[in-house]
């Protein structure tokens, strides 16, 4: 189970699930915790400026009430900067905060003078015991907001802002102003807890998704397994179902069924061999060792013993002609046999054969005509295209009774280099003749009642085949038959 495809695939959609929900989830924690944490500052700074303008206001109230005549705000402006100038800051702001009490209906709030003096306060702030930061005002006093976060002896964290008061570019006073983060912090905790459970969770029920998926997505090749165990040697006609799902596994048992195909072919050429070869040199076989036997129960002359090794050398020679074609089929079938090409006059490979076989239509007083025109050229290897001619001269001779004929021709047609093997022999029959070039196939017997290898005309056709020509054949039953074989011309 651990090392299934689909257990596989699961644990790694789940892995890179948690990655991703993991990522997801740490981004989403960090950018609404900023988001929070920006939303607190500017709610401290907001309401800092609005302590500042509610002190300003107070004060230009109180020189308005002293002088009634004075009704333009840049005059009241002008006369609060220099009451400011004088230092009537901390004053102002006392008188504020005694009349106005405005510091205990907002948030915690502190004022601190130019110097760090606290100037006013918030009777709440007292409860948090927040000091003064000295390094906090240094940095306002250059007209920057500072925030702080500090943790009071609740528990709980608190957000502070250090707010300079500016007028024309002068520091006044700071204002600070402080808020609980406890909602905040609260909010946090449940996104994350949120987060921690909802992430696991989320990855178990994916990956039971996955597994289901993946399941259902490889039912397929769990049945061709099944179906493949059920094949063996004797069950290679059997096929795999293949899945009509156009994908990856479609091809696959595609390819599976192909490469049982070639197994099959294999495999019955394999015991087409072994038939035919057994079957070939079973007979010779057997007249050798008969003749040995019986020549060897006594005493021979010379003549009768040179009898014997003589029909002893012809059978040899039959059965090595056997076994050169055998391998020739073999070794064609495995591609081992390499072509050397060269322009070849097939006149001269005509005569060449028919010189060597002249002798055994001779024997079967067999008359071999031989018609050839000069200059019919093809591009090939003599070695083979000798054993073609050959091939189809002994089987016209083997098919033709004695007192017929058998006529070899070389003619050009067009761009076409023709071989025409024609005999006057019994002829094929209608239900043999598309079987004929099948390799290792044989009729029921020959003219002459001769069995056959049927491996010399699935050699032609290979040969044929390997040129980039075709073989042909035309017969009438008792009428004999006429090979064509068909090659590309090769021109000067």
């Amino acid at each position: 189970m651990i090392r299934s495809v689909r257990f596989s695939l699961t644990l790694w959609y789940a892995a890179i699930l948690i990655v991703i929900l993991s990522l997801f989830g740490g981004v989403l924690y960090t950018n609404m915790r900023s988001n929070l944490a920006r939303d607190v500052d500017r709610l401290l700074a907001s309401e800092a400026d609005g302590v500042s303008d509610a002190i300003a206001s107070f004060g230009k109230a109180e020189i308005e009430a002293k002088n009634p005549r004075i009704s333009s705000q840049e005059k009241l402006t002008e006369i609060f900067l220099g009451n400011a100038a004088r230092g009537e800051i901390p004053a102002l702001v006392r008188r504020w905060a005694e009349v106005t009490a405005e510091l205990d209906t907002v948030r915690p709030v502190r004022i601190i003078s130019q110097t760090g003096e606290t100037l006013a306060f918030s009777s709440s702030l007292s409860n948090w015991s927040i000091p003064v930061n000295a390094q906090a005002l240094r940095h306002a006093s250059g007209g920057k907001t500072s925030y702080e976060t500090y943790s009071v002896a609740s528990g709980h964290r608190v957000r502070i802002v250090t707010y300079p008061i500016l007028e024309k570019g002068r520091l006044l006073y700071f204002v600070q102003v402080v808020t609980s983060l406890l909602e905040t912090d609260a909010s946090l905790d449940r996104l994350r807890s949120w987060l921690l459970w909802l992430i696991p969770m989320t990855a178990i029920l994916a990956s039971l998704v996955g597994w289901f998926l993946a399941s259902l997505a490889l039912r397929p090749v769990g049945r061709m397994i099944h179906e493949a165990r059920q094949m063996s040697e004797s069950r290679l006609h059997r096929r795999i179902a293949v899945p009509k799902t156009g994908d990856e596994l479609q091809k696959l048992g595609q390819t599976f069924n192909e490469m049982i195909d070639r197994f099959e072919r294999g495999f019955k050429r394999l015991r087409q061999f072994s038939a035919a070869a057994s079957h070939e040199l079973r007979t010779p076989l057997t007249v050798m060792k008969g003749e040995m036997e019986l020549v060897l129960r006594k005493s021979r002359t010379e003549e009768e013993y040179e009898r014997v090794l003589r029909n002893q050398l012809r059978v040899v020679d039959d059965m090595a002609r056997v076994v050169e074609q055998l391998l020739a089929v073999a070794h064609a079938e495995d591609g081992e046999l390499a072509v050397q090409w060269e322009v070849l006059e097939l006149e001269t490979l005509i005569r060449s054969v028919a010189q060597s076989l002249g002798l055994i239509a001779n024997d079967k007083k067999i008359s071999l005509q031989i018609h050839a025109e000069r200059n019919v050229r093809i591009q090939g290897e003599r070695r083979l295209l000798e054993r073609l001619i050959a091939n189809l001269l002994e089987n016209a001779i083997k098919h033709t009774p004695a007192g017929g004929q058998v006529t070899l021709e070389a003619v050009r047609r067009g761009e076409q280099s023709l071989l025409i093997v024609r005999d006057t022999g019994k002829g094929i029959s209608a239900e043999d003749r598309p079987k004929i070039f099948n390799k290792f196939f044989s009729p029921q017997q020959s003219s002459e009642g001769v069995p056959s290898t049927g491996i010399g005309l699935g050699l032609c056709r290979w040969i044929a085949e390997v040129h980039r020509g075709k073989i042909e054949v035309t017969s009438l039953p008792g009428q004999g038959a006429e090979f064509t074989v068909s090659f590309p011309f090769a021109g000067s």
